[in-house]
């Protein structure tokens, strides 16, 4: 099994990477493969808008984002974690979501596809106390895995984390929830249900 792990956010230390530890931390069983990308590391360029894509199915830019995607399509889970900028997600994450047309199921000549089926976790974080700005980023999310053939089984929002100290002390239960999720999934990802 694989499990391909995005923090979304520009930073590789705070609450969307603890969460993402987390996660891995529950994954139980010797045959898992784990990868996790930050997307405020990664080399990613912005989408030239250019749609060579949509003739050829390649990008025209070399970067970090087609093996990222790789890992996506490679995974039977694939976990996204976003903090809320502006009740939307950062723009690092966004520039890996547009990146991602020459795989998505719009482009007619895509050459790189999902060979099997993936299940989609998505997660987010904000500072502030509207989980209705949370329900933007967790949309968004689930619409980005939904042009890669992934079937969102799981939508967990966290709000009131300014801090990682926030998180750490104030939502035990969410970590708790995230953790039995990864335990559950990676001992049977078939069988989970949907949301």
């Amino acid at each position: 099994m694989k499990i391909t792990c995005i923090n979304g956010s520009a930073r590789n230390n705070g609450s969307c990477n603890y969460l993402l530890d987390s996660f891995i931390g529950g994954i139980t069983g010797d045959s898992v493969d784990t990868v996790k990308y930050c997307v405020g590391d990664a080399d990613l360029h912005f989408c030239k808008g250019c749609k060579k894509c949509y003739f050829d199915g390649k990008c025209v830019q070399s970067d970090d984002a087609k093996k990222i995607i790789d890992d996506i399509l490679t995974a039977d889970i694939v976990v996204i974690a976003a903090p809320s900028y502006w009740a939307d997600v950062p723009a690092q994450l966004k520039t890996l979501f547009d990146r991602t047309t020459p795989y998505g199921d719009t482009n007619p000549n895509r050459i790189l596809t999902a060979r099997k089926s993936i299940k989609g976790i998505a997660i987010a974080v904000r500072a502030g106390v509207r989980a209705q700005e949370n329900e933007l980023i967790l949309n968004a999310i689930e619409h980005y895995f939904g042009h890669l053939g992934i079937d969102t089984v799981s939508r967990i929002s966290i709000t009131q984390v300014d801090k990682l100290n926030d998180l750490i002390v104030n939502h035990e239960s969410d970590i708790r929830q995230i953790v039995e999720l990864a335990n559950k999934l990676s001992q049977n990802p078939i069988c989970y249900p949907h949301k």
